[in-house]
């Protein structure tokens, strides 16, 4: 039987304290979080655990039974106390879902609004657990709420060193999961966020109309996520496409800018990562025309509007499917169209085609720097596949996008 420290006596000190039963379930399922225990190795027998904690069978019963219930262990008569093996979905019934983000983006704020408002109308419970955008504050959130069985996610990523091993761990004993926006998991879980190729195509239209040059694309220096490369990539390709020469720039997200960056010169069209990023740069540019991505309403800035209660609603529904599909569940992503919009309150720039609208596609392609060994069929649904976006600029309908003189 292999052994295992902190729990199975190795370094462990004696258990004090009324809650015996928490302190040796929280043990348990960290130890399997690091990969002490991989899915389907045998625990110790009651007994065997009882002696080495100084509980007793019965406590030590009561940890594993919690432990089961959850869906992290499974019990098997005369044989013994096994790790699941979970890769699809987690079946059982449940009335709330947790949100892991942070209230220090203006962004994450809109979308817990969305998520809070799509759980109301639908009698569910939502957890907010608050993570700072840390990697830390993320994985000991996700680690407890599931510990504790709450077993559906919804996370709004940092990005930055984000502990992805962790999550993949989490879905193998029994989490479903949903990532939003800025980071796209591997086949560990679904994601929902912006096509960021058709985003871009639509500022570029804009643009275009109303005297495109010298186009400067400005993204973080501090952050590292699938949104802003996908944002990069889809400016990149719109300048190959006109045949302009574009220049990307890297700026702190954190940091005020004390001037503008040499690469934007007088006549340049700024496209900014964000709206957080233009509304930095928006007083240093005079008239210049800035164009963003996420439709914050920041006064002067052109921008592609996420639309986010269709966002919220996927994400919510993502975690259903998952719950209903169970073994037969395989990762799917969600690419949504936004909707180009100016500060002016109820001001639409674009006309023809829906925010929001979808296609589905399948296939698999591993993507990003996510380092993702087994490979699942996953479905792609956008409203404009695998392992990748949807053609850059294609967008939902019929890949034409219409802008008003």
């Amino acid at each position: 039987m292999r052994s295992l420290e902190g729990v199975d006596g190795r370094g462990l000190d004696r258990i004090d304290g009324v809650n015996k039963t928490e302190s040796i379930r929280t043990r348990i399922f960290r130890a399997i979080l690091k990969g002490d225990f991989a899915p389907g190795d045998r625990l110790p027998a009651e007994r065997d655990m009882a002696v080495s904690t100084f509980t007793s069978r019965v406590t030590v019963r009561r940890a594993y039974e919690q432990l089961e219930k959850a869906g992290i262990l499974n019990r098997e008569q005369g044989r013994g106390t096994f790790v699941a093996r979970n890769s699809g979905g987690n079946s059982e019934a449940s009335g709330q879902i947790a949100l892991l983000a942070s209230l220090g983006d203006p962004f994450a704020l809109e979308f817990i609004g969305a998520v809070e408002r799509e759980l109301s109308a639908r009698d569910l419970l939502l957890v907010l657990r608050l993570t700072d955008e840390t990697p830390e504050k993320e994985e000991e959130a996700a680690v407890e709420l599931v510990g504790k069985g709450v077993n559906n996610l919804i996370i709004w990523p940092s990005g930055n060193s984000f502990p992805e091993k962790t999550f993949e761990r989490l879905r193998v004993l029994g989490a479903n999961m949903v990532f939003f926006d800025r980071m796209i998991p591997g086949d560990y879980a679904d994601y929902v966020g912006l096509d960021n190729g058709d985003a871009m195509a639509q500022l570029f239209g804009y643009a275009a109309k109303r005297g495109l040059k010298d186009p400067v694309f400005v993204t973080h220096s501090d952050l590292r996520a699938d949104s802003d490369r996908l944002r990069k990539e889809g400016f990149l390709a719109q300048c190959a496409g006109l045949g302009l020469s574009g220049t990307v720039v890297s700026m702190s997200r954190t940091a005020e800018p004390e001037g503008l960056p040499e690469a934007i010169g007088p006549d340049s069209t700024v496209f900014c990562v964000n709206d957080a990023m233009a509304a930095k740069l928006k007083s240093l540019l005079g008239g210049r025309l800035v164009l963003g991505i996420d439709g914050l309403g920041v006064p002067g800035i052109v921008s592609c509007k996420q639309p986010m209660e269709a966002m919220a609603g996927a994400a919510v529904e993502a975690l259903e499917r998952q719950q209903r599909l169970g073994p037969r569940w395989r990762p799917e992503r969600r690419f949504f169209r936004g909707e180009l919009a100016d500060a002016a309150p109820g001001l639409r720039l674009r006309k023809g085609g829906r925010q929001g609208s979808e296609a589905r596609i399948d296939g698999f392609e591993p993507i990003v720097n996510h380092r993702i060994e087994s490979v699942l069929p996953v479905v792609e649904r956008h409203e404009v596949g695998i392992g990748k976006e949807p053609p850059l600029g294609l967008g939902a309908e019929d890949g034409r996008i219409e802008i008003p003189e």
